[in-house]
């Protein structure tokens, strides 16, 4: 007989089971005889007087499960008496396919949504910096982008994107720059989904 070592664990694992079920039977109580077997005959004896039945302990209730950890709280914008704060809200999102040409693009499949910058802070933004990102690599970064926001403020961007490949794509935009205080601006945009076909 050829043992392989994947029919180790096996082995292990049926006698762990077997070896279990054992003491589980073994353990279980009283077995009843057979019901095949003729069942015997005995002569009536008298019945003894009975004898109080103790009082079932109730059997001790699980501990609870302990609580899950509380998430972590997310890590907090500047507060808008700081400097600018920027949020960037996509339309629409999930995109849908198109096949509307885009210009510098010969592909066929194309998808076009608006990225709303919002200045949600107390000082005028200036993003200088742009990376895209298209199924988590980088498509393309521009700097020197020179896009003034004025506090409390918004300006939109029109984003298109195109590919060989009309399944679904998720596409990102980071933006970077600096508020009137000097602050460093960086932030990460919200995932689009580009919509297959």
């Amino acid at each position: 007989m050829v043992i392989r070592p994947t029919s180790v664990p096996r082995i292990w694992l049926l006698t762990a089971f077997l070896g279990a079920a054992a003491l589980a039977t073994a353990t279980c109580g009283s077995i009843e005889p057979s019901p095949t077997a003729p069942s015997p005959t005995v002569s009536p004896a008298p019945t003894p007087a009975p004898t109080p039945t103790p009082a079932a302990t109730p059997a001790p209730s699980p501990a609870p499960a302990p609580a899950p950890a509380p998430a972590p709280a997310p890590t907090p914008q500047p507060s808008p008496s700081n400097g600018g704060v920027l949020q960037v809200t996509i339309s629409p999102n999930p995109v849908p396919w198109s096949n509307n040409p885009i210009p510098n693009c010969s592909l066929a499949n194309t998808w076009t949504y608006t990225q709303i910058l919002d200045n949600v802070g107390s000082a005028e933004l200036t993003i200088s910096d742009r990376t895209d990102y298209m199924d988590s690599a980088v498509l393309s970064q521009r700097s020197g982008l020179g896009i003034v926001i004025a506090a409390g403020s918004k300006t939109t961007l029109t984003t298109r994107f195109c590919s060989a490949s009309a399944l679904e794509h998720h596409t990102r935009t980071d933006f970077s720059g600096s508020d009137a205080k000097n602050n460093r601006i960086s932030y990460r945009g919200p995932d689009v989904v580009l919509s297959k076909r």
